[in-house]
């Protein structure tokens, strides 16, 4: 019976060791990934699409990844012709939402179309190929140059876009016209 004892005593005594250990850990909330000059390349059907190129890549547990240098993404049409390209100080990949969220001096540049645009946050949905943003949007073309302070929801390609609380300038028959509106679309 007293060996009996001594071997209960020892298993309640380990196992009151173990619980204590355990409560003071904590969950690793850092990268399990980090990676550096990534070049990634979406494609379908066996053709390039996008490609998105960052110095650095940090992946998380949860599936999120941050990119906290410049992150350059180039959309390529069906001929293989780079036809408009996004960047941002910085990104964040929800995948969650699958959405990316590009922050700081975010540019669009559409060679297609010869437009820009400029804001300081954008967001980008791979699978319905849109982008939008809620923050102040300036677009420029050959002939009109928009303010957009509700911000606009487009095509990535950026062909087709909806600005919110827009004012601006639009060139028609070599007339200037100033055009202020609570939604413009093109």
């Amino acid at each position: 019976m007293r060996r009996f004892l001594v071997l209960l005593s020892l298993i309640v005594f380990s196992c009151e060791e173990k619980e204590n250990d355990l409560k003071g850990k904590i969950d690793y909330l850092g990268p399990i990934l980090e990676a550096e000059d990534i070049n990634v390349v979406h494609s379908d059907s066996g053709y390039t699409r996008i490609k998105m190129s960052t110095a650095k890549q940090l992946k998380y547990a949860s599936g999120e990844e941050l990119y906290p240098k410049p992150v350059y993404i180039t959309f390529i049409d069906k001929n293989g012709v780079e036809y408009s390209r996004l960047r941002g100080d910085s990104a964040r990949y929800r995948k969650s939402e699958n959405i990316y969220q590009m922050q700081g001096n975010v540019l669009i540049n559409n060679t297609r179309e010869n437009q820009s645009l400029a804001t300081d946050e954008l967001f980008w949905n791979p699978n319905t190929r849109k982008i939008y943003s809620e923050k102040k949007v300036v677009i420029k073309t050959p002939k009109e140059n928009f303010t957009a302070l509700g911000g606009m929801d487009a095509e990535q390609d950026f062909s087709r876009y909806t600005l919110r609380k827009s004012r601006g300038t639009v060139v028609v028959d070599s007339i200037r016209t100033m055009v202020s509106t609570d939604s413009v679309k093109r």
